[in-house]
């Protein structure tokens, strides 16, 4: 009866959602752009994880870039949380850049825009546009 139990939760939880772009720009070129998208769209970065770089470092190997970007803006996590205490599970907002097979992919992930409370749902759409925007710009030619 468990098992069947956790199989149904699996069953209805949301699979994310993601905005990806890619770009022929040169890696460190995307990398200046997210920061100036981001503080564009009001964020602060929160973090950055160089991920590929302190493979490269730690291994001594030949390994491709990959980052992790994580930002914020308190005035619209207060907002959120306001609405829906447990959305504090979305935060902070991330992207990612990686480079593949000659191009530099920029992703995010987008918010659910169902959650059954219409506001925090507006709140999401809304977000999902400064998402989609930063990722935009980081790789416009």
């Amino acid at each position: 009866m468990l098992l069947m139990t956790l199989a149904g939760c699996a069953a209805q939880a949301p699979k994310p959602e993601w905005y990806e772009r890619a770009t022929g720009k040169p890696y460190a070129d995307v990398l200046a752009e997210l920061e100036v998208a981001i503080t564009e769209q009001n964020f602060r970065i929160t973090g950055h994880n160089h991920i590929g770089s302190v493979i490269r470092s730690r291994d001594n190997i030949a390994f491709p870039d990959y980052d992790a970007i994580q930002f914020c803006n308190l005035t619209l996590a207060k907002e959120m949380l306001e609405m829906s205490p447990a959305a504090v599970n979305y935060m902070p907002c991330n992207v990612s850049v990686r480079a593949q097979d000659g191009q530099v992919f920029v992703a995010t992930h987008l918010l659910p825009v169902d959650t059954g409370n219409p506001k925090l749902d507006a709140f999401f759409l809304r977000m999902n546009d400064k998402l989609r925007r930063i990722v935009e710009f980081a790789v416009e030619q």
